[in-house]
């Protein structure tokens, strides 16, 4: 199991439904994030009113809101991890692009919570973590820029948070209900391969 390291402690993260739950609920750590999302404040007894289990049970797991914090945060590179997997062959036209996007816009929440907590950027294994998820990401998008679909010669961290943005915004809309699941990955795509301008008239 991963640990996490706040101040000069160190905790080892607990296993309370890692994954999906059964018969495809979302796990604890999926609820979490999504709570901790729309209220960064939120409380233990907040998250497990949403999980539908009692603050009891989610404590004998994470004994303090900061066990919880890094367990989800573990849990999004998880799915982080997963996502890339899911770009997989390099034989595809766009070199898994739109693959990724798609993976990565279905769990948004998962990484608008780990983006949006900077206590992640102080946690040695978790900070380890995300660094080589993000070089597997800029394989991707290098796989895209062979393909010629991305201009060449853009440094990979503009390539790389250029597409964060637009994933990011595809998912949260997607989140608020303006923007349909099954739509939002070729939306996500063409924005970031064509921007929003409008095509020059012949």
């Amino acid at each position: 199991e991963p640990w996490c390291t706040f101040a000069n402690m160190s905790v080892r993260t607990g296993r309370l439904d890692a994954g999906v739950g059964r018969r495809g609920r979302p796990s604890v750590l999926d609820v979490a994030a999504e709570v901790l999302v729309a209220d960064p404040a939120a409380s233990l007894a907040e998250v497990a009113a949403a999980a539908g289990i009692g603050r009891t049970t989610l404590h004998k797991h994470y004994a303090t809101r900061e066990d919880l914090l890094c367990a989800v945060g573990h849990r999004a590179i998880d799915l982080w991890e997963q996502a890339v997997d899911a770009a997989g062959g390099a034989g595809d036209r766009d070199g898994g692009l739109r693959a990724l996007a798609g993976a990565l816009i279905a769990i948004g929440p998962q990484l608008a919570f780990l983006w949006r907590t900077p206590v992640f950027d102080h946690i040695k294994d978790l900070d380890d973590r995300w660094i080589a998820a993000e070089q597997r990401c800029v394989t991707v998008l290098k796989r895209a820029q062979d393909h010629g679909l991305l201009a060449a010669g853009l440094p990979d961290w503009w390539l790389m948070q250029t597409f964060y943005a637009v994933i990011y915004t595809a998912a949260e809309s997607v989140q608020a209900g303006k923007l349909a699941p099954l739509d939002a990955p070729d939306l996500a795509l063409r924005t970031f391969l064509h921007g929003v301008g409008a095509a020059p008239k012949e």
